[in-house]
């Protein structure tokens, strides 16, 4: 192999593929599409004339070549990422930059205090702009350069930006502990019957419970359409209403509510919690710091 015409970024997907022992998890790893990881496998293929991976029923297993090269490509790897770091910690202690994050109210809620926590230890004279979500074509503004970064359950991207998975939430209903014919349990009759107060969302995400509900043949009872999750608590604590939210966000309502947490009577989907970004600023230094420290928060929540 000529090492003067190998591009180092088919080392990051054949380390991914081989940590993985998949390409679509391997593509999920690296924010990169499935076709992607498969044209940067097919060139390595050329530069070593072997077959690295050899397709299975579930995933793929590694050939002889592929194990004698793994650990040393990994240790490259890695002394590159260390040599960089330096150089990546200063730059980041002394940025004067403005990023602007497009955020869910769920995001915003979750996400955003612990990010500025660190921003003000690490990156003190960083300076990040949130927006919310549905105010701005999003598509646009990220080619535009309008935002670097989305945070959210938003409905997936163009292949053409870059993304990751953060984490996946459990939606649960919640209703006032005094509420008159719901105690401790919520049957689909009661579900069905209750009036509810709803998420004013993007259209796709406004749909998700009421195509739950419609093998069961209804449409819930939208009593009062409110703009935010962190609103419906106290609605509800005020009300015979009932409501559906992320279990996550659970964890910042007051104490002093009366709130009964109850298992959803039909399935629910699990949405999926994705940051996007441009490619142009896939190699930014401090944009790429902004998105680490986004999944570290996610992956402790």
């Amino acid at each position: 192999m000529d090492i003067d015409k190998l591009d180092l970024n088919l080392l990051r997907v054949f380390d991914a593929v081989y940590r993985e022992r998949s390409l679509s998890r391997a593509a999920r790893r690296l924010g990169l599409s499935q076709p992607g990881i498969s044209q940067a496998l097919n060139r390595l293929r050329q530069n070593t004339g072997d077959p690295l991976f050899v397709r299975q029923t579930h995933g793929v297993t590694a050939t002889a070549y592929s194990d004698a090269i793994a650990q040393p490509i990994q240790r490259a790897l890695e002394g590159l990422q260390t040599a960089l770091q330096v150089q990546t910690a200063q730059d980041i202690r002394h940025t004067d930059r403005r990023l602007r994050i497009a955020m869910s109210d769920y995001s915003e809620s979750l996400i955003l205090a612990p990010l500025i926590r660190v921003v003000d230890e690490q990156a003190p004279r960083l300076r990040i702009r949130v927006v919310p979500d549905d105010r701005l074509n999003l598509h646009t503004a990220l080619n535009d350069g309008e935002l670097d970064l989305v945070i959210g359950a938003i409905p997936p991207l163009n292949e053409q930006f870059r993304h990751q998975d953060l984490c996946t939430e459990e939606f649960v209903c919640i209703a006032r502990r005094g509420h008159p014919t719901i105690q401790g349990q919520l049957s689909l009759q009661q579900y069905k019957e209750a009036r509810h107060v709803g998420l004013a969302v993007r259209a796709a995400h406004a749909s998700w419970i009421d195509q739950a509900c419609q093998p069961h043949g209804f449409r819930r009872q939208i009593h009062v359409v409110v703009p935010s999750f962190l609103a419906l608590p106290f609605i509800i604590d005020a009300t015979d209403c009932i409501a559906t939210m992320p279990r996550r966000l659970l964890r910042l309502i007051p104490p002093h509510l009366g709130l009964q947490v109850l298992a959803s009577p039909i399935a629910l989907p699990t949405p999926t919690i994705r940051q996007y970004w441009p490619e142009r600023n896939h190699q930014d230094t401090v944009c790429r710091w902004v998105r680490e420290q986004v999944h570290k928060i996610c992956q402790t929540m």
